[in-house]
């Protein structure tokens, strides 16, 4: 086998290892991404904070009814006990009974608001909750797709990197540093094959003499364009 086939057979190696590696650089990004469930978590948490901010307003809302219910119940218990025969106290009682009815009325209906709020929290604390364990899911079954995609691509590039180092021993130190500088300065591919006389790596066309040389001879010739090293296939 010729150096210049050598070459291309390189060539086609390390374009495969070059691609199985962004792919398995990507499922590593994905495997580390939970922005996701962070991100539910974190509305979780918010959900949980408000649900308990409103079960204290409803419990002080309770506290102050009841507060008030037992204040009136003993001010009526004094109006109605007998006790008191004054009618100046008796009608301040009378006064007092009737202003802690009107307040009654309104921490009612505060105690009202603050139960359906505890409602209204509950449930998006549900719903947050219940998102958190779709998205878990949902990752764990995506992350085990992943793990399954990334021990192929492992094996892929293990076993490409053995044929490239059973490959590339032929190649003579001068045309491998070429062949690596190219790589370096031309997206990795260093060798272009030739397609309708023309470099397929920048679509230049080639003259018949350039094309028919690297047919007769194997030589190393490079395109006139763009530098890369043409295989005529």
């Amino acid at each position: 086998m010729s150096q210049l086939s050598i070459l291309y057979r390189l060539q086609q190696i390390d374009s495969q290892l070059d691609s199985a590696r962004i792919s398995l650089l990507s499922i590593e990004n994905k495997l580390s991404d939970d922005a996701t469930v962070v991100s539910a978590r974190e509305q979780l948490s918010q959900a949980e904070l408000s649900h308990q901010a409103e079960l204290k307003k409803l419990h002080e809302a309770e506290k102050k009814s009841l507060d008030t219910r037992i204040k009136m119940e003993q001010s009526e218990a004094s109006l109605y006990g007998g006790k008191i025969q004054n009618p100046k106290e008796l009608q301040d009682l009378q006064n007092e009974i009737a202003s802690l009815k009107r307040l009654m009325s309104t921490l009612e209906d505060k105690q009202l608001e603050a139960m359906m709020a505890v409602e209204e929290t509950e449930a998006k604390l549900l719903q947050a909750n219940n998102l958190v364990k779709e998205i878990q899911g949902k990752q764990i079954e995506q992350n085990a797709s992943l793990v399954g995609e990334k021990n192929k691509l492992l094996a892929q590039i293990e076993r490409l990197e053995a044929e490239r180092s059973a490959t590339s021993p032929p190649i003579s130190a001068p045309e491998m540093t070429l062949y690596e500088q190219l790589r370096k300065n031309r997206n990795g591919v260093a060798v272009a094959k030739i397609s309708s006389r023309g470099c397929t790596a920048c679509g230049a066309t080639l003259t018949a003499a350039l094309v028919q040389s690297i047919q007769s001879t194997g030589q190393l010739i490079r395109c006139p364009t763009c530098g890369r090293i043409l295989y005529p296939g």
